[in-house]
């Protein structure tokens, strides 16, 4: 494990000669949880009064506080792997990456852990001191506290493997800038990131629900928020084994799928 750990320390380093632009991102992500916040400040308004001042049953406060902490755990989890893996294969130097006596999904995994660390440390925490007292973010509830925690790497370890999913998707395409995209502004959707998915249609929210988004942004800020209390939503126990269990699948077809792409690399570059 000592080349992986090296990669991972190596990637949070070169990082931080960059901090300045995490640094403006963070108004970025304030702007993003502001609208939001506005627009369902103003629908929780005009709740009529037998509703009880609930939607889907969290108050204005507690969806406010699932906003908040869904977007700032996005800020940590997120990585540009699929991006940097696409463009590596697409000139060629993927083919130093092959050179390399490692494994070359445990390379790219040891920098997303590296960059997510980075970001923990001079992102996130950053941003939660101008996030949480100018929403009035709640602290966890419950056992929200440790459950999050577990939860969150679960959610590092499907997006980072969908991710290396999508950047090698490269090997059979010659531009992977809508693949992408696409995937970007569907798992922020079907996460339950931008909407909690038990607002959706019954129907669309029971699939969703078993599939691996759900693991990373509904479940873990469900766990903050107190609500995997096995009523309307799910165990504690139940989520943390579909993440593991996605995982453990994501993990498995990533072995497949690069085994026949390296059948076939084709290199663009030179």
């Amino acid at each position: 494990m000592a080349p992986y750990w090296w990669l991972a320390r190596l990637t949070l380093m070169k990082l931080m000669a960059y901090r300045m632009r995490y640094v403006t991102g963070i108004a970025t992500y304030a702007v993003f949880v502001a609208g939001q916040y506005f627009i369902w400040k103003a629908i929780y308004a005009d709740l009529p009064p037998e509703a009880g001042g609930l939607i889907g049953g969290l108050t204005l406060s507690a969806f406010t506080t699932y906003l908040a902490v869904g977007y700032m755990a996005r800020a940590a989890y997120f990585t540009n792997t699929d991006s940097e893996i696409s463009a590596r294969i697409t000139s060629g130097d993927v083919a130093l990456d092959l050179l390399k006596p490692l494994s070359f999904h445990g390379q790219w995994l040891s920098q997303a852990a590296g960059e997510t660390a980075f970001r923990l440390v001079f992102f996130t925490a950053p941003m939660a001191l101008v996030i949480v007292p100018l929403f009035g973010v709640q602290a966890p509830v419950g056992d929200g506290w440790w459950q999050f925690p577990l939860l969150f790497l679960g959610a590092f370890w499907i997006n980072a493997e969908l991710n290396l999913l999508a950047g090698t998707m490269a090997v059979w395409l010659e531009s992977t800038q809508g693949l992408l995209s696409l995937k970007r502004n569907l798992l922020m959707l079907l996460s339950g990131l931008l909407v909690p998915l038990h607002f959706l249609p019954g129907w669309l929210h029971d699939a969703l629900a078993w599939l691996p988004f759900a693991a990373i942004s509904f479940y873990p800020t469900l766990a903050w928020v107190g609500r995997l209390d096995g009523g309307l939503h799910p165990t504690f126990t139940h989520a943390l084994l579909l993440a593991l269990c996605w995982g453990v699948i994501l993990r498995s077809a990533n072995g497949l799928v690069w085994a026949s792409a390296r059948r076939r690399l084709e290199l663009q570059g030179g």
